[in-house]
């Protein structure tokens, strides 16, 4: 029995002798109550939709056959901060869900409406304060069983194991740290009390790089997402592709000229999966053997594209103009073959790779070329590498090969901002 698509909540299996795709009969309540839209159909790792032959069928899951389901967590950027939260999302989900219709039948709340259709999502807003004390009752339960009995494995390398994995120097910058903090934490140089001079942490790594004559541009992600969509929406929104679709979702910023805030753009069902490079992979070459070579001519081609980008940048949240001016600056920075590498690399699989981008690029001017380029990821003295920005390093080492630092700025003295 195979786990179809490990990041539902409500999962499907496909067996392996007569390929039927089962659900278990341990997941009722939330097939009947829950996600009654789900109960049916599965996506795929290629986004095709998977039909249920045989629904609610004994001992499917894996916790029904006695057997450990396999990890799948959450990145904490979706929301998941703990890795309590991380991999035991879905236990947390289907159990708070059953105790709150636990809690609906003992109110005497139906659980359909009039139409037929389930209430539970619903009462589950209304009742949101109910909904939120159920789930930390269900949190706290999980917690104790993981200290006697964990079901997944937490482990994971520290950051300096992983610096030390992709050979990523880490350089000392000592820096006045100002207090309390205030939303985000400012710095100024040692011994000065000039409290109105403090910076971000980016922003003095970025002056101390000046200040030995080399140029910085903050970068961090969204730069790369302009850059993705103004040199590859030819590739993504081809129309000769089999598996594009009519796709319709929310403008990143009100229209201007008052037009509706739904953009309705064409996009492969399957965009971002490593699935779609795959499927496509001699189109995806022919596409980025046809960018130009040269610096001129590849910056010609991004501003001719950037007004036909703009639906898939406003997809990609890479909308405001300040991206798409960095993008171009990437271009002049790294030149056309980074640029195409950094593209290519990014189509294998953009939603597992578009984040954890490096905080700063730096690089020194030789005339009409950049020298000495480097990305920097500017670390405070507390502050921990994020899964994504892991993700990114170990890709980086291992494919990329962009030159790479850490800038750790140390509390080395405190002000009191007061």
């Amino acid at each position: 029995m195979a786990l179809i698509n490990p990041y539902e909540q409500l999962r499907k299996y496909e067996c392996q002798d007569c390929q039927a795709v089962l659900t278990c009969s341990c997941d009722r309540e939330i097939a009947v109550h829950v996600l009654p839209h789900q109960a049916m159909r599965s996506v795929d790792a290629q986004r095709f939709e998977v039909r249920v032959t045989d629904p609610l069928v004994d001992g499917v899951c894996h916790e029904c056959r006695g057997r450990t389901p396999p990890p799948a967590p959450r990145k904490p950027h979706r929301g998941a901060a703990s890795p309590i939260h991380r991999y035991y999302w879905r236990e947390i989900y289907k159990e708070t869900n059953r105790r709150f219709i636990q809690w609906l039948r003992e109110q005497g709340m139906p659980l359909h409406g009039p139409d037929g259709q389930s209430a539970v999502m619903t009462l589950a807003r209304e009742h949101a304060d109910q909904y939120t004390a159920l789930e930390r009752i269900v949190i706290e339960g999980i917690k104790e069983r993981h200290a006697s009995n964990p079901m997944y494995d937490f482990a994971r390398p520290s950051d300096a194991d992983v610096l030390a994995a992709c050979g990523a120097p880490v350089e000392d910058y000592p820096a006045c740290y100002l207090t309390p903090t205030i939303g985000h934490v400012e710095v100024l140089p040692v011994d000065t009390n000039d409290v109105t001079s403090a910076v971000s942490v980016e922003e003095f790594v970025a002056r101390r790089l000046r200040s030995t004559g080399r140029e910085v541009m903050l970068c961090e992600s969204r730069p790369f997402h302009a850059l993705y969509a103004t040199l590859m929406w030819p590739w993504v929104q081809d129309p000769a592709d089999s598996r594009s679709r009519v796709s319709g979702f929310g403008r990143r910023t009100p229209a201007e000229d008052g037009s509706s805030d739904l953009i309705w753009t064409m996009l492969p069902e399957d965009f971002g999966s490593p699935a779609h490079p795959l499927r496509r992979s001699a189109s995806l070459q022919a596409h980025l053997d046809r960018l130009p070579a040269t610096t001129d001519e590849l910056l010609w081609v991004f501003d001719y594209w950037t007004p036909c980008a703009e639906d898939l940048k406003q997809y990609l949240w890479a909308h405001e103009e300040a991206d798409a001016e960095r993008a171009r600056r990437l271009i002049e920075i790294l030149g056309p073959e980074q640029a195409k590498a950094i593209l290519s690399f990014l189509a294998d699989d953009y939603w597992g790779r578009y984040l954890g981008w490096p905080d700063l690029v730096t690089w020194r001017n030789s005339g009409h070329t950049s020298t000495d380029i480097r990305f920097v990821e500017v670390k405070s003295s507390n502050d921990r590498l994020s899964e994504d920005q892991r993700d990114w390093m170990t890709s980086n080492s291992r494919i990329l090969k962009l030159p790479f630092t850490i800038a750790k700025v140390h509390k080395t003295q405190v002000l009191n901002r007061h």
